[in-house]
């Protein structure tokens, strides 16, 4: 071929290189934003994983075995020792730092992982167009921006959690090792994910390949997963005597030896929870009482649930009262007010509330227009068992996280709803709107109104 055509030939482009794009300018945006907002500490939990990367440090010098905390996991406390590293290094401030390791998450998250899991779900030859990518992050944004200015293990996990389902679909076997190292990084920051294990294992066998490739995949996804959570058991054999690999979720300084089964006892007293850090509302955890829930509590004679049974016991004799207080928290896990986890005011907004009605209505739509398939119900598991799992502990909006993501995702990357012409069936679809949205306000109103009496001035006198 003469020179000239050679030079003529376009050179492929990288299918990659979009998506890169489109992450750099979300993290760039971030960055931008959460530099701008009014917060410049670290709070509460925040606060606490931050602190945990120094227990890395003994005798002057780093040790990975020397972590020693059993109520979280080693895995996001290393993250945050590295950041620890570069703030020394740079006399930043710790909130610097988080920002902008966030920022360079949210990229990732709603750039590449979240898209490229749609596009690997749903078998689509391409992931979702850019005009739709872009509506599912200004989505995410207007709901959830703000929790991107602390060093939470929400977005972290259901991180890796999607990396891991995105790529457990990818045939070849290093996919299959990463697959296996995210899902146990899931696992480690937040072990509610250990719901996600089984669908995520299903994924394997889609498509029925034959044995000696299922089988290899399924070798390179336990290396990868044994590779992150070696260093927990070690962790775990060297100061708690416990050979698990799992977190062991308990404190001895807080007398907490089950967390799980603490928060369900939590899970019957409050109907949800908010964190306050003063400024306009009084410090502390700002918490919305559940009568019904304290009523079954005294029923059983109960001050604390010691045993899994013992819980199982009060399911039996109470059906209808937690049935109904667990749908309540349900909603309440998905009414957000604020898109922070740290309140300094109480001023939800009227049409943020009103969007995020509307966009769960429209996620129903495209999601009732046909049965998944095996693959979807299948990524539908592993990202809605933990949600499942969470709804009787005391709620916050975080712990259903990758729900309210999906919705979110549906309305962005879904088949619109085939809206019916003609006839009264448009009117018929509105009707049901306007009852719809008149009974989640209703809800939302009512639970409010059980806010715990030192915030019940600041709640009511906004709600005027």
């Amino acid at each position: 071929m003469p020179l000239a055509n050679v030079a003529a030939v376009p050179r492929s482009v990288s299918p990659w290189r979009p998506e890169a794009g489109l992450a750099v300018a979300i993290a760039l945006a971030y960055a931008l934003y959460l530099f701008s907002t009014e917060y410049h500490n670290l709070y509460y939990d925040a606060e606490d994983y931050w602190q945990l990367g120094h227990r890395f440090v003994r005798h002057g010098r780093f040790e990975l075995l020397g972590y020693d905390d059993a109520m979280r996991g080693y895995a996001y406390p290393l993250v945050n020792f590295g950041c620890l590293a570069v703030r020394k290094a740079l006399s930043w401030p710790a909130v610097t730092v988080v920002k902008l390791l966030n920022s360079v998450l949210a990229g990732l998250l709603f750039g590449i992982v979240g898209p490229r899991l749609w596009q690997a779900s749903i078998g689509a030859p391409q992931p979702p167009s850019l005009v739709r990518r872009l509506v599912w992050v200004a989505l995410a944004f207007v709901f959830w921006r703000d929790y991107f200015n602390f060093s939470l293990s929400d977005f972290p996990a259901l991180g890796a959690l999607g990396a891991g389902l995105w790529l457990v679909q990818r045939p070849r076997l290093r996919a299959a090792l990463l697959a296996g190292a995210a899902l146990a990084l899931a696992i480690n920051i937040r072990p509610i994910y250990l719901a996600s294990v089984l669908p995520a294992l299903g994924l394997l066998w889609v498509g029925r390949p034959p044995r000696r490739v299922w089988g290899a995949r399924l070798a390179a996804l336990l290396l990868g997963a044994g590779l992150v959570l070696a260093p927990q058991w070690l962790i775990n054999l060297r100061h708690f005597n416990a050979n698990t690999p799992l977190v062991l979720s308990q404190s001895k300084t807080l007398a907490i030896h089950n967390l799980y089964l603490q928060k369900l006892k939590w899970g019957l007293l409050h109907e949800k929870y908010e964190s306050s850090v003063g400024h306009e509302l009084p410090t502390g955890q700002l918490l919305f009482l559940d009568a019904a829930g304290a009523a079954v509590l005294r029923a059983e004679g109960l001050s604390a649930i010691d045993s899994p049974s013992q819980y199982l016991g009060l399911v039996t004799r109470h059906p209808l009262a937690l049935a109904g207080i667990y749908a309540r928290h349900l909603f309440a896990g998905l009414d957000i007010s604020h898109p922070t986890p740290y309140l300094k005011r109480w001023a939800p907004s009227r049409p943020m509330q009103l969007l995020n009605y509307a966009l769960w209505f429209w996620a129903a739509l495209v999601a009732l227009r046909r049965w998944p398939t095996i693959r979807e119900a299948l990524v539908l598991a592993a990202l809605l068992l933990p949600c499942l799992a969470v709804i009787p502990l005391s709620m916050e909006v975080r712990f259903l996280l990758p729900l309210h993501l999906l919705l979110l995702a549906l309305v962005a990357f879904g088949s619109w709803p085939a809206w019916a012409r003609g006839g009264r069936r448009p009117m018929v679809l509105l009707a049901v709107f306007a009852f719809y949205l008149m009974g989640c306000l209703g809800l939302s109103k009512l639970i409010k109104q059980d806010v715990e009496l030192r915030f019940r001035p600041y709640l009511l006198a906004a709600s005027k």
